[in-house]
C-alpha cells in the first residue's frame, strides 16, 4: 500500500508541477533544489486528500508514506510527508525521533525543513524532551537545513511557553550563525518566545546585543515594545 500511495502522490505533483514555477523556487530556494514546479498552498490541497484517505488505516501507514516522501529530498514531496504526520500528531512519540533525523538529512531547503521541524520533530520532543539534547548536536551540523530545522523546532513549543530553556540552549550556538537563513530562523523562534515570555528573550538577548547580527535581534524584538525593545536593541 505504501508503493502504491507514494507512486499516486508522485504522480499527481507531476501532473500539477509548472517548469516556471520550478524555476521560481529554485530561484528562491537554491539551484540545486528537487522540485516539481507547484504552489505551496496547492501542495497543501493535494496533501490534504491523502490526510483523509490515511486517516482510517492509521499511522504505522501514514509514516511508511511520509518516509519515502520525505526521504526522496523532493520539495513538494517533503512538504506533503510532513503534512501527512502533523494530521496525526497525537500519535507522534519521542521513539520517532530517529526517523525524522533521517528525514532531516535528506532536506534541501528551508521550507521542507521548517515543515519536517513543525510537524515532525517538535511533536517527537513534546513526547521525549530529552531530543532537545540531540537537536544541540544539529546545531554543529555543516547543513544549513540541518541547523534552521534544530531551532525551527522550538517555535511550536515556545509559542505555548515550553521548553523556554531548551529553546535558548539550542539558539546560543547559532547566534552568529553566518548564514542568513538560519539568522532569520532564530530571530522568528525568539519572536515566538516574547508572545508568553517576553523577559526571558530581553534577558538572554540584552548582554548580545553588541555582538548579534542586527537581522537576529530585530526579528526578535518585532513584537517587543518600550524598555524591552530599547534593551534589545539599544
Amino acid at each position: 500500500m505504501v508503493t502504491s500511495i507514494v507512486t499516486e502522490v508522485r504522480a499527481r505533483l507531476n501532473k500539477a508541477g509548472r517548469p516556471a514555477l520550478a524555476d521560481e523556487l529554485r530561484a528562491k530556494y537554491g539551484a540545486d533544489v528537487d522540485c516539481h514546479g507547484i504552489n505551496p498552498a496547492d501542495v497543501h490541497n493535494i496533501g490534504m486528500d491523502y490526510v483523509r484517505r490515511l486517516r482510517s488505516p492509521g499511522y504505522p501507514l501514514t509514516l511508511g508514506v511520509s518516509e519515502e516522501l520525505c526521504m526522496s529530498g523532493n520539495l513538494e514531496e517533503g512538504l506533503i510527508g510532513a503534512q501527512l504526520v502533523g494530521a496525526l500528531a497525537r500519535h507522534v512519540a519521542g521513539g520517532d525521533f530517529d526517523r525524522f533525523e533521517r528525514w532531516a538529512s535528506k532536506v534541501s531547503n528551508g521550507l521542507t525543513a521548517e515543515a519536517v521541524a513543525f510537524s515532525c520533530i517538535s511533536k517527537a520532543m513534546s513526547a521525549k524532551p530529552s531530543v532537545a539534547m540531540r537537536l544541540l548536536e544539529w546545531t554543529k551540523s555543516e547543513s544549513r537545513w540541518i541547523r534552521i530545522a534544530a531551532v525551527a523546532s522550538f517555535s511550536p513549543l515556545v509559542r505555548d511557553g515550553r521548553f523556554m530553556t531548551d529553546a535558548l540552549m539550542v539558539a546560543a550556538p547559532l547566534m552568529n550563525d553566518e548564514d542568513e537563513l538560519v539568522q532569520v530562523v532564530v530571530g522568528t523562534m525568539l519572536m515566538e518566545m516574547t508572545r508568553l515570555k517576553a523577559d526571558r528573550v530581553v534577558e538572554f538577548l540584552g548582554p548580545l546585543k553588541d555582538s548579534v547580527p542586527q537581522s537576529v535581534l530585530q526579528l526578535a524584538a518585532t513584537k517587543l515594545t518600550g524598555p524591552d525593545r530599547a534593551t534589545v536593541l539599544g
